[in-house]
């Protein structure tokens, strides 16, 4: 079935030109002079010991961020380390300006999750995320990590799919000389209790996979087949009498009751006491001198991490809080698995040949157990003797395979002095290439993702559960089954070519890219239960267990009226297939003059081409694309655009610091509606439970970037001020549609305009003037803040009676603080990080019918670090997040004003505990 979807998936990017090549393009590195390394590499020995692990680990990337052509933020990996974050989400909201949203994607500068682009070592990768067309970034373990550059200029070298900023995950490099360590991890959550909820899985769960407990039987696959995509009675008596081999009724009743027995019912909760947290990794890596030229060398990894988590949370109607409400108790089991092998060739120290091959399983196993009264269907709990239950079980295998082949090549003189048959091209001497090819496929699988809803009694006036049975309805248990492949081709290259006169230094760069992805997604969802209120029913079996009620013998007893549906609850075509090609070329100049002016800029050439069709894999009499050629040919989004840049800098070293730069930028960039959001298929959004339906008539947003950032840098101590405004034309939307209490529809719009204007203040201090005495020389402060502002305007045209159509953007904040205190010993054994992260109130969705925006509420979130290095070879850290045992929370107001709480979720205080061992 896999192979099937993935050559549907590449027919349908067909659709969008597949075939057009170019060449492609790769992010310029400037290195400095040999003899300025060297310089710098002598200084951080001689201060390591003075400004402490943390401190000198920030100045080995002020280098990197100085030679940038624009503005750029970065983290490395010890940075990471230090304040503790597990995963790239989670370290990414340390960056000024950057807010962490469902613990997995991050928002730039107030903007999207779809404004802002994710590269692995400066290439695009696909995204397991069955939502979203964008990267999930909590999937990277931090322990891959060598560096995470986040551009909020643009340059012509990058994606042209720019809004927020541009997010580059480095993978660590191969190691100078033999490298090993070992890392055990272990912690606990204050939310761990005895109050969780587990269910009789599989034989592989604790690898993250399921062993084929949950799959599609073969009998519900076959049987599509065989019924047409239609399990009812009728059509299995009709199919079977045009086949000439006529049965009754009760015959077909029974043979669609068979169906039923293969799916899993195996789906009872029961009490779970969470067990601690568990994580293991292991690294090593050499690096062999095979003589005076050739070198090679590899670094593998591999990591392991089981950890489980109870999540409380609280719903609320905002319109009738007191009578429509619901409380759920959330489990949720998460393995991740890593594995990587990064290869090595290098030829004298100018060309560089590498591979990387790398694995992430992600996998979330979540029960939910909740307890639910809404007005008009259970009425008031506090009046009335019933209320709805609902036991939830959901799997979420998110696997994504990467396999990287990249080059670095410069025209150096050791290469003409090996290679003296290249002597003509001394001219071109300095001359840099590099090239890159990725391909790269993710997959996500949801074995049989299940709902049984029941109704309990309850005492109306302490509200304790009497008695609950399954409700009698033809879907009081529900199936669902899915499967996602998003697979990415991904290649370029870029070349480079120095000229240097009196006063001068230019550089000119041209290249290009190829990008290729094809996407697809194919879902079943099944309904059992009675098909009518069934007496027999709820007298005899509804007060069982789920197992029992649902047992063989109770399925195949025509008593009860069970009966499989095929496609029930859907509100259209849930499944889809879509593609996307973009050919890409760029030239680019970068001239500093006199050492004093830096003028850089060029543009960039896109072709871009998408489109995203539905299928209906139960169409048997019509097609299973329920679009005409006409109507694909319509819904393709093509553009061929160019897309300039431009960036000036002004150094003047001693400027109040040793080293002082002024920059200003301008761009001009897009951002395009996401391969969802383009199709007229429906999906239903896991965090909020509602319907999403895509909108063909999207169009492509336009945005016009500027930039003013002053930097200065001290030998340990930095200060950086920026202000940022963006004007953005066909800004993309989310809205709330048509809405019932048990359906909430959210779709896509385009707005009219909307803009963006901020300041971002960051900075890291040494306290030792602080004291004549010394003892404050081992303590720093570091942080970022960033104020900003946004405004964003509908149409009055747009779907869904909006009430506000001109507010803030989606998802901004009004302010972000990150703030460190820290301490690093003078005898480099000891350190200390204590971590503040908050944002301001951001909208969570829009409001409608006279009801006002939700609003995420401040989360602040206070962590601690403890490292203890006891020898050079052994390492211990100690970890307390969320100390503030802080919630998330999200608050609406009602048309009468009045404030109400409609969701609040419990994250829990964990404590970790790391012990590495490594050389």
């Amino acid at each position: 079935m896999n192979v099937k979807k993935t050559q549907l998936a590449r027919l349908i990017a067909a659709l969008a030109g597949v075939g057009t090549l170019a060449t492609g393009g790769a992010v310029l590195a400037q290195e400095p002079a040999a003899e300025e390394l060297a310089a710098e590499e002598e200084e951080a020995i001689e201060e390591v010991v003075v400004l402490g692990r943390f401190r000198a680990a920030a100045t080995d990337i002020v280098s990197e961020r100085l030679a940038s052509d624009v503005p750029v933020d970065m983290l490395d990996a010890a940075l990471i380390s230090r304040v503790g974050d597990s995963n790239v989400a989670s370290a990414l909201r340390r960056v000024p300006g950057v807010t962490l949203v469902q613990d997995q994607f991050v928002y730039v500068r107030g903007l999207g999750e779809r404004y802002s682009s994710t590269q692995l070592n400066g290439a695009v990768i696909p995204s397991p995320d069955l939502t979203r067309n964008v990267l999930p970034l909590n999937i990277f373990p931090a322990e891959i990590i060598d560096a995470l550059s986040v551009s909020k200029g643009y340059s012509p070298d990058l994606p042209a799919a720019f809004g927020g900023g541009n997010i580059n995950i480095r993978t660590r490099a191969i190691p100078e000389d033999a490298q090993f360590s070992f890392t055990v991890n272990t912690g606990w959550n204050s939310e761990h209790s005895e109050n969780g909820f587990s269910y009789a899985g599989g034989g592989d769960d604790s690898i993250g996979t399921d062993d084929g407990t949950r799959e599609l039987p073969t009998a519900i696959t076959n049987g599509i087949q065989q019924y047409r995509g239609n399990f009812s009675p009728n059509n299995i008596q009709s199919l079977a009498r045009q086949a000439g081999s006529p049965i009754s009724i009760a015959q077909a009743q029974s043979d669609n009751r068979a169906l039923a027995t293969s799916l899993n019912r195996n789906l009872d909760l029961r009490p779970k006491d969470n067990p601690a947290d568990l994580e293991a990794e292991v690294t090593g890596g050499y690096k062999w001198y095979l003589n005076d030229d050739w070198d090679v060398g590899f670094l593998a990894i591999a990591d392991y991490s089981n950890k489980w988590r109870n999540r409380q949370r609280f719903f609320r109607s905002v319109t009738e809080p007191e009578q429509t409400f619901a409380e759920a108790i959330r489990t949720i089991n998460q393995v991740t698995l890593t594995g990587g092998l990064n290869a090595g060739v290098n030829f004298l120290d100018d060309h560089k040949f590498n591979a990387l091959g790398m694995f992430i399983r992600n996998t979330e196993d979540e029960a939910t157990f909740s307890q639910a009264c809404t007005l008009g269907q259970f009425n008031d709990c506090g009046t009335t003797s019933t209320r709805e239950r609902l036991e939830d079980i959901r799997f979420e295998q998110r696997d994504l395979e990467i396999f990287q082949l990249s080059g670095e090549h410069v025209l150096g003189e050791d290469t003409f002095d090996r290679l003296p048959f290249l002597g003509f091209l001394r001219g071109f001497t300095g001359t840099k290439g590099s090239w890159f090819y990725t391909d790269s496929t993710a997959e996500t699988n949801l074995p049989n993702e299940t709902r049984v809803r029941f109704v309990e009694d309850i005492d109306p006036t302490t509200g304790e559960t009497l008695a609950s049975r399954v409700r009698s309805v033809n879907n009081a248990a529900e199936f669902r089954f899915g499967d996602l492949i998003d697979e990415v081709e991904n290649w370029g290259g870029e070349i480079s070519v120095p000229f240097t006169g009196a006063g001068y230094d230019l550089e000119l760069s041209a290249g290009g890219s190829y990008t290729r992805k094809g996407r697809s997604y194919e879902q079943t969802v099944l309904g059992l239960g009675p098909t009518v209120n069934n007496v027999n029913f709820d007298n005899e079996i509804a007060d069982g267990a789920i197992s029992d009620v649902f047992s063989d013998d109770n399925l195949n007893n025509p008593l009860y009226g069970y009966e499989l549906f095929i496609g029930i609850g859907q509100f259209g075509t849930e499944s889809y297939a879509a593609g996307q090609i973009t050919d890409a070329g760029f030239g680019k100049f970068d001239l500093m003059l006199n050492d004093t002016w830096r003028f850089s800029g060029g543009a960039r050439w896109e072709n871009f081409k998408q489109v995203s069709v539905p299928i209906d894999y139960l169409a048997f009499s019509e097609p299973r694309i329920p679009l005409s050629a006409d109507e694909i040919e319509q819904s393709v989004i093509a553009t061929d655009e160019w897309y300039p840049a431009f960036s000036a800098t002004y150094i003047k070293p001693e400027f109040w610091a040793p080293e002082f730069q002024f920059r200003v930028s301008w761009s001009e960039t897009a951002t395009r509606p996401d391969l969802r959001e383009i199709s007229t298929s429906v999906y239903i959004d896991p965090l909020t439970e509602a319907r999403v339906i895509g909108n063909p008539n999207l169009r492509p947003a336009e945005l016009s970037n500027f930039d003013i950032r002053g930097e200065w840098f001290w030998d340990s101590d930095n200060f950086t001020i920026s202000a940022f405004y963006k004007d953005i034309k066909d800004p993309i939307e989310t809205i709330q549609g048509g809405a019932t209490e048990d359906n909430i529809v959210f779709n896509f719009i385009n707005a009219d305009s909307a803009e963006l204007y901020g300041v971002e203040i960051e900075g890291l201090k040494g306290l030792g003037f602080l004291s004549n005495y010394g003892w404050t020389d081992a303590f720093y402060v570091a942080g970022n803040v960033t104020l900003s502002d946004s405004e964003v305007v509908i149409p009055a045209t747009a779907g869904g009676n909006l009430t506000n159509r001109t507010r803030e953007l989606t998802q901004q904040s009004p302010w972000v603080a990150n703030l460190q205190l820290g301490y690093d010993s003078i005898d480099g054994r000891h350190g200390a990080t204590l971590v503040y992260n908050a944002f301001g109130e951001r909208i969570f969705f829009a409001g409608i019918n006279g009801v006002d925006d939700a609003y995420e509420q401040p989360f602040h979130s206070v962590d601690f670090v403890y490292s203890f290095f006891p020898t050079d070879q052994w390492t211990i850290k100690l970890r307390f997040q969320n100390i503030l045992d802080q919630t998330t929370r999200i608050d609406q107001r009602d048309p009468n004003g009045n404030e109400v709480r409609v969701l609040e979720q419990t994250v829990g205080t964990s404590f970790l505990l790391d012990i590495k061992w490594g050389f």
